[in-house]
C-alpha cells in the first residue's frame, strides 16, 4: 500500500519542469516535497492525483499503475483525497454536502454515518449546516480535510495546506493535520515551500531546486543537518556565506579561519554559516548561561564586529553587524541572539563561529 513514483519527468513546452523524480510513500508515512515557488511542485502533485496527464516516467497507487506511458487513470477512479491550498470548498454547498461531495456511490446511510465520522475527527460535527463563508480559516481547512478523508483514500495529496492561515492559527491545524493523518494510516505527500511546516510534518523529505531536480531525499533531521550542496543549506532560512580559496586545511574569512579538512589547496569553497552558528559576546558575558552558550569559544578568539541593527523577536534577537575593519566588499553578517540583545551595547562585541555547524561545499577548483 501506498503511493510510488517512478523517474517522473515534465516539460511546458521547452522548459523541463520535472526531472526524473522518484519516490515511494507506504501507508502511514508523510513525505514532503519541499522547494521554492515555481519549482514544479504542485505540478508533481497533480500528475500524481491525475489532474494532469503524465509524460514520463509511472505512478502506482498500492499495487495498481495508474499513470505510464499508455495508461491514465482518471483522478477520481485513483483514490486519492485532495487538499489544496485555497480550500475549493462549493460556497453554494454547506459543510455536510461539502464532505458529501466525494461519497456519490454510497447509499445514503452509509454515506451519512461517514460524514459524521470525519467531521467528529475534526472537530466540525457540529457544524455540518454552515456554509463556508460563515467559517473561519482554520473551520474551511478542516472541513477540506475531512472531504478529502471521506472516501477513505489510500493516498492524501496536500499543496501548500496551511499557507492561507495566521501563524497561530497554523501552528494549531498543522498539529491537528498531522495527528489525523498519521491515525488514518494514509499515504501522504505534501507540497509547500515552507522548512519548518516540511521539517514539522514530515517523515520523509524531498528538495527541489528551481530546476525541477532533487537535490536531496531522506529523513528531516538528515537533511537539516547534514545538507547536500549550499542550495539547500541556505533554504533552512538566512545563512551567511563566506567565498574563498583553501590554504593549509583553512578558508580565511572575516570571521576568523574556518577549517577545511577535506580540501586541497587552492580549491575554491564556499562555507555556509547559519546564524545560530554565530555567538555574539561583550566583555561582560560571564554568567554560567554565557559560558554555556559559547561552550570552548573564549572571548578572545572572536573577532571584533559593529552592531549594524537588533530586533527583537520575542525570545531571541536578530542582529545584523560587520566585522571592524573589514574592506567595503565584505558583506554585512546576521545571527539570532538568545534572548534580548541590545543595539548600542556598552562594550565591544566579538562574534564567535561555532565550527561544527558550518558548512563546506566545493565549487570550481582554482587552475
Amino acid at each position: 500500500m501506498g503511493l510510488y513514483l517512478s523517474n517522473i519527468s515534465h516539460r511546458f513546452g521547452t522548459n523541463e519542469v520535472i526531472k526524473n523524480v522518484s519516490a515511494e510513500i507506504p501507508s502511514g508515512q508523510i513525505l514532503c516535497l519541499l522547494g521554492p515557488s515555481g519549482c514544479g511542485k504542485t505540478t508533481l502533485l497533480r500528475i500524481a492525483a491525475g489532474l494532469e496527464k503524465l509524460q514520463q516516467g509511472s505512478v502506482r497507487i498500492s499495487d495498481k499503475i495508474v499513470a505510464e506511458a499508455n495508461t491514465h487513470v482518471p483522478a477520481e477512479k485513483r483514490g486519492v483525497g485532495l487538499m489544496f491550498q485555497d480550500f475549493a470548498l462549493f460556497p453554494h454547498l454547506n459543510v455536510r454536502d461539502n464532505v458529501a461531495f466525494g461519497l456519490t456511490e454510497l447509499a445514503t446511510e452509509e454515506a451519512n454515518q461517514r460524514i459524521d465520522q470525519v467531521l467528529e475527527r475534526v472537530n466540525m460535527l457540529g457544524q455540518g449546516e454552515a456554509f463556508p463563508h460563515t467559517l473561519s480559516g482554520g473551520q474551511q481547512q478542516r472541513v477540506a480535510l475531512a472531504r478529502a478523508l471521506a472516501p477513505k483514500p489510500a493516498v492524501v495529496l496536500l499543496d501548500e495546506p496551511f499557507s492561507g492561515l495566521d501563524q497561530n492559527m497554523r501552528i494549531q491545524i498543522r498539529e491537528e493535520t498531522l495527528g489525523i493523518l498519521k491515525s488514518s494510516g494514509v499515504a501522504t505527500l505534501m507540497v509547500t515551500h515552507n522548512p519548518e511546516e516540511a521539517l514539522f510534518m514530515a517523515d520523509q523529505m524531498m528538495v527541489m531546486g528551481p530546476d525541477g531536480k532533487i537535490l536531496q531525499q531522506g529523513l528531516p533531521n538528515e537533511i537539516y543537518t547534514e545538507p547536500a550542496d549550499a542550495y539547500v543549506a541556505k533554504f533552512f532560512g538566512q545563512a551567511n556565506s563566506v567565498n574563498g580559496v583553501a590554504s593549509g586545511g583553512k578558508l580565511e574569512s572575516p570571521l576568523g579561519a574556518i577549517k577545511v579538512p577535506d580540501c586541497e589547496d587552492g580549491c575554491n569553497v564556499e562555507a555556509i554559516i547559519r546564524p545560530a552558528a554565530i555567538i555574539l559576546e561583550t566583555e561582560n558575558d560571564d554568567t554560567p548561561d554565557d559560558k554555556r552558550n559559547r561552550g570552548n569559544l573564549k572571548f578572545e578568539d572572536g573577532v571584533p564586529v559593529e552592531i549594524i541593527s537588533a530586533r527583537s523577536l520575542g525570545q531571541n534577537t536578530f542582529v545584523r553587524f560587520r566585522v571592524k575593519g573589514a574592506g567595503e566588499d565584505v558583506p554585512d553578517f546576521h545571527c539570532r541572539q538568545r534572548g534580548y540583545f541590545p543595539e548600542n551595547p556598552e562594550s565591544e562585541v566579538r562574534a564567535l563561529v561555532r565550527q561544527n555547524r558550518i558548512f563546506i561545499y566545493h565549487t570550481e577548483t582554482s587552475t
